[in-house]
């Protein structure tokens, strides 16, 4: 607003200046004049102290009263008006509403500067984010972040050397927006077998400006009102704010306690991102996270990664799951939910099945041992291949709230249903084997 108003003023004079040269020159060559009432219009404008040095200068109507009277006089109004105004600002200067005002208003014009002034980068981010440095994105992204930002002043207390000034902050849905944003830093952070675990790169705090301007860029949310509350203190300069936590929270509207709070995200929520990142797990990335390796204890060199390979497949291909209840406790939730897998009972009845017919042929008598193992190993692996059955069990999981996050518990119980139950399969295929038809 400054250098416009400066602008102003130079061109309002040059202009004076001019009309006056030019004025002078039509005078000495008879020529259509330029009209007096321009000339005033343009000194009364702001251009007097260039009408004025062109009137000595050019010595042009020096002899005309209403201009080396009237001139002089709109020149030493324009400075008693100006002085005035100064005297006003130096006032306003002096309030504590307008050092807060003057500090907004940078907010409000995306002064990065000033931004950071109040609002630290490293406080706008989730106490989960491993500090690091910041790059341009950080910038862009706190930028965006203010870029709908509005204030409203409501009122000043001022108590001696010390001033209170409310005002009212409207700016984006940070609630909204912190809720996003901790879902897609969990939907990163969710690391489920160990390749992944030992490959992923750390959530820094590049990281995270990254998913805050992605996320502000791939949304639109709502604008909120919310009250802020600045104490100044008078000293030699004038009122200076006193910057805290408390302050940058509510600058951000709220945005830093939203990030960091440990409810934010319901447990059903963060449950429901951890079965989608098993979901999206391959047949390779279930033998990591289940640590598979010769799963039915084959000993079979020809065949017992060919069996895990296909094991795995199916658990991949048959993996689904629903959440039939979450039970809340507080800072504890059990949950209850359908794990559906492959139906293992059903793949090692039709084994028993092979079995039984190899064991009635002659061929079954004439192997040694080596080939007796590659023939079960097959008849194995030709069942895992030809089921499609699936079977599905009720688990209760366990989250806990350690005051930043909800964490899940996997135990032995949820590793069964995805693994199809093998005890119980076990179980019965071993009780069949035994039974009369197995005796015949």
């Amino acid at each position: 607003m400054n250098i416009i108003l400066i602008c102003y003023v130079i061109v309002s004079n040059l202009i004076g200046f001019l009309l006056m040269g030019i004025d002078k020159l039509k005078a000495k060559r008879r020529r259509y004049r330029i009209p007096e009432k321009t000339l005033f219009l343009t000194a009364i404008f702001g251009g007097s102290i260039g009408v004025l040095i062109g009137m000595h200068l050019f010595r042009h109507k020096t002899l005309h009263r209403s201009f080396v009277l009237g001139i002089p006089m709109i020149l030493i109004l324009q400075l008693i008006l100006m002085g005035y105004v100064l005297s006003m600002n130096r006032k306003n200067l002096e309030s504590p509403s307008h050092a807060v005002r003057y500090e907004l208003n940078l907010i409000q014009e995306l002064d990065e500067a000033t931004i950071q002034s109040f609002v630290s980068y490293e406080n706008l981010t989730s106490s989960q984010i491993i500090p690091g440095k910041t790059g341009p994105e950080t910038a862009e992204a706190v930028q965006l972040f203010f870029k709908n930002f509005r204030y409203k002043i409501l009122d000043e207390t001022i108590t001696g050397d010390s001033a209170e000034v409310n005002v009212n902050i409207t700016n984006l849905d940070t609630a909204a927006l912190a809720r996003d944003l901790r879902l897609k830093i969990l939907q990163q952070s969710v690391k489920l077998y160990p390749e992944a675990a030992e490959s992923a790169a750390l959530t820094t705090t590049s990281d995270y400006y990254q998913l805050l301007l992605d996320t502000l860029q791939q949304n639109s949310y709502s604008q909120i009102t919310t009250t802020a509350c600045f104490h100044l203190v008078k000293n030699e300069t004038g009122w200076t704010i006193l910057a805290d936590d408390h302050l940058e929270d509510q600058l951000a509207s709220g945005f830093i306690t939203n990030i960091n709070d440990p409810y934010l995200i319901p447990a059903r929520s963060v449950l429901e991102i951890y079965l989608d990142a098993f979901d999206a797990l391959d047949g390779t990335q279930w033998k990591d996270f289940l640590g598979i390796d010769d799963a039915f204890a084959t000993y079979n060199t020809d065949y017992s990664a060919r069996i895990d390979e296909e094991y795995t497949n199916q658990i991949a291909s048959c993996f689904s799951w629903e959440i039939l209840q979450c039970h809340d406790n507080g800072s504890s939730v059990l949950a209850d939910v359908r794990v559906t897998s492959l139906d293992l009972g059903h793949v090692l009845d039709a084994y028993r099945s092979s079995l039984l017919d190899y064991a009635d042929t002659v061929q079954s008598v004439k192997d040694d041992r080596i080939a007796a193992s590659n023939e079960m190993s097959r008849l194995l692996l030709e069942a895992l291949q030809q089921n499609n059955k699936t079977a599905s069990t009720d688990v209760t999981l366990t989250m806990t709230n350690d005051g930043s996050t909800w964490n899940v518990t996997f135990g032995d119980e949820f590793t069964n249903a995805l693994m199809g139950n093998p005890e119980d399969a076990l179980d019965l295929f071993s009780s069949a084997s035994g039974g009369p038809n197995h005796a015949e």
